[in-house]
């Protein structure tokens, strides 16, 4: 209980200082960082409690509780398959749009699965809007064509 209040805690302060670096790449970065980590709960935190989450599997996720659920739910099941990096940061003050690259390989029928040996291919397309606390406000995630990330790998 003590290590979940410290990371809210810790996230909380982490966000306040992103909001006062006037860039919000720096939240998309800190997104990246966290989900590499399967800090799901920590990923959660950084959005508003009236946050919107439009997930790329065309789910769409409203307020607190509905996205922490989905980070710590869904997204957790993805477990240690779940091997990502950044690209191609582009934002300002209030907006980012970054790509999400996953190790995945293709299964027997031509479908790109999550893999941590296989190659990096494109699986979303992230367009982050903060909230004037530097909070991601909305986050809009388009499944890449290459990939379908929440596939089950085998």
């Amino acid at each position: 209980m003590l290590r979940i209040a410290t990371v809210v805690a810790l996230t909380l302060v982490s966000s306040a200082a992103l909001a006062q670096s006037g860039d919000a790449c720096t939240v998309g970065r800190k997104y990246i960082e966290l989900v590499g980590q399967r800090e799901w709960e920590a990923v959660a935190n950084l959005f508003a409690p009236n946050a919107v989450v439009y997930a790329p599997t065309g789910k769409v996720y409203r307020g607190a509780e509905e996205i922490r659920r989905f980070y710590t739910v869904e997204a957790s099941q993805l477990g240690a398959n779940l091997v990502v990096r950044p690209q191609g940061f582009v934002g300002s003050k209030t907006e980012c749009y970054f790509e999400i690259w996953a190790r995945s390989k293709k299964d027997a029928e031509g479908v790109y699965v999550l893999d941590p040996n296989g190659e990096f291919v494109r699986n979303a397309i992230d367009h982050f809007t903060l909230d004037d606390q530097g909070r991601v406000l909305e986050m809009v995630a388009h499944s890449a064509p290459t990939a379908n990330m929440f596939k089950k790998s085998n």
